[in-house]
């Protein structure tokens, strides 16, 4: 598919962490899910197909971390077929009551390509207290792949995530440093993006011949660039 939305939530609680995940059933490729009349997904045997999928695109392609601690593979508690209007996912403890209860009817008309696909999985943690970081390879489920994700710890206020194709690893609760470093980052390939803001940097270079002149010059157009977005 082009595009494909992935909604996700992290919740530690206890000795475990809990991730609920929403992804279009249509981006799941090479898994053959059985279908009735002119292409309605059969529910009733889709149990093991979905399984499969989810251990294969979400289980498998999402890694969890715990202080920069990598977690063991997560365990996979339950997956559901979704109607594309369901409201569940927004919030978490609607998505986690609809993900443990009853599966829709055998019967529903859903169209296969129209099927959300829910996934419940947990893995062990020390704390809940902990810092967590999330390395999701889920781009390969469409050519642009967007994550809603939010994290929601004890104590704390909701944290809302928007990632984009492979993200790398986010850190869900960076300390400042972290934080800085990933603006810095962004701010880095923001420049090299942009062939204005090359082409503004080379006419500026070109009378230098001294390399602190050079440095002086290029680091007044950075501080001047950074003041006026602000």
């Amino acid at each position: 598919p082009n595009d494909v939305i992935v909604q996700a939530f992290i919740k530690p609680e206890g000795q475990r962490l809990r991730l609920l995940v929403r992804v279009p059933l249509k981006a799941m490729m090479d898994v053959e899910f059985p279908t009735r009349g002119p292409g309605y997904l059969d529910i009733g045997r889709a149990e093991a197909p979905m399984r499969t999928a989810a251990t294969v695109w979400i289980a498998q392609n999402i890694q969890l971390y715990e202080e920069d601690a990598r977690l063991p593979d997560g365990q996979l508690l339950a997956v559901r077929a979704s109607l594309p209007s369901d409201q569940s996912f927004q919030r978490y403890a609607t998505a986690l009551a609809h993900v443990n209860g009853p599966r829709l009817s055998d019967d529903i008309e859903l169209p296969r390509e129209q099927a959300m696909l829910d996934a419940l999985l947990e893995y062990p943690i020390a704390s809940e207290t902990s810092r967590f970081a999330i390395a999701p390879q889920l781009h390969r489920l469409g050519t642009r792949v967007t994550t809603a994700l939010r994290l929601i710890t004890p104590g704390r206020a909701e944290r809302a995530f928007e990632l984009h194709d492979d993200a790398g690893l986010v850190r869900l609760d960076p300390r400042w440093h972290q934080a800085a470093w990933r603006f810095v980052q962004s701010g880095f390939f923001h420049i090299l993006g942009g062939v204005d803001h090359l082409l503004f940097l080379l006419c500026l270079v070109i009378p230098l011949r001294r390399m602190r002149a050079l440095i002086l010059v290029v680091t007044a157009f950075t501080v001047a660039h950074s003041i006026t977005l602000i």
